[in-house]
């Protein structure tokens, strides 16, 4: 299903007015010149489209009975709760998403045989990796939109700022490193499951309380895995991709300096999430160990 859908929307055809209107107006006022952005334009166009389809479903259909069993009698809260739910039913669907597009571009013999020195990884373009950066830059322009309307201001530089780095990748710039960051998704499926079970299943039998422990256990680790060790160590092996092609005329100092800049934030911001995910987990275990009473 996720491959169809992948084909689905790669191979929808441009409309008209995209290759007739937009396009040039982009490319003759020099706002963007790159032409695999170009040529994959109406694409992105449509990734974000699927995403607002997805919420709109969650927005109409999915959540508001589930919000009216919740809070009957407070409608304000209850619009929040369908408009939040419907935010991470899309999080949840484009964490999936993004994932299967990457993991089926990192195990393919043309990601391996195409990125075999630091000026391939950082210069090189290929389909494959482009389908990455088409998905990503689709949800995160859908991001933008719906940040703007739901959410605040550092959210809506988030996005912003996630469309610029994915943007870059596609011009092509580091493309080979779009799946490999992408793999911080790993932890989201879970974080939206607990985001769910702590909005809905308040109250839990015996054995949803397992499944929502395992859940919590099994983000802490992916979370812990892709977001820190994986993260850490991918943003050293391309500052040194950086440093041994510095002196390449194609090297561009200043996405460089955003691309660096921004991963090293989003880490540390990880370290720093992490330890409150932490505390929270051994807060509630004391809790649940301590006799009533006491």
């Amino acid at each position: 299903m996720l491959s169809w859908l992948k084909n689905f929307l790669l191979e929808l055809p441009s409309p008209a007015v995209i290759q007739t209107h937009v396009v040039p107006f982009l490319s003759e006022r020099n706002w963007i010149v790159s032409q695999p952005i170009l040529s994959n334009l109406h694409s992105i166009v449509y990734v974000a489209l699927f995403y607002q389809t997805c919420f709109l479903l969650g927005k109409w259909v999915v959540f508001p009975p589930a919000a009216r069993w919740m809070h009957p009698d407070d409608r304000d809260r209850r619009r929040k709760l369908v408009i939040q739910s419907s935010v991470h039913f899309v999080s949840f669907v484009q964490s999936i998403v993004v994932l299967y597009v990457c993991f089926e571009c990192l195990v393919s013999q043309n990601y391996k045989s195409e990125y075999p020195t630091a000026a391939d990884r950082i210069f090189t373009s290929h389909r494959d990796t482009e389908i990455v950066c088409v998905f990503a830059i689709g949800y995160f322009l859908w991001d933008i939109y719906i940040s703007v309307f739901y959410s605040t201001l550092p959210f809506v530089l988030h996005a912003v700022v996630s469309t610029l780095v994915f943007c870059i990748g596609l011009k092509p710039y580091i493309q080979y490193y779009a799946p490999v960051f992408l793999l911080f998704e790993l932890s989201n499926p879970f974080l939206n499951v607990r985001w769910f079970a702590v909005r809905y299943f308040r109250r839990a039998s015996p054995l949803l309380s397992c499944v929502k422990t395992a859940n919590n256990l099994v983000l802490l680790v992916t979370f812990f895995g892709a977001r820190i060790c994986w993260g850490w160590f991918q943003i050293g092996k391309l500052v040194y991709d950086f440093y041994q092609v510095r002196h390449d005329a194609r090297f561009l100092e200043l996405e460089t300096a955003i691309i660096v800049l921004g991963n090293l934030v989003l880490d540390v911001l990880n370290l720093v999430w992490f330890s409150t995910m932490i505390s929270i987990a051994f807060k509630t275990i004391t809790k649940k160990g301590t006799p009533p009473g006491q």
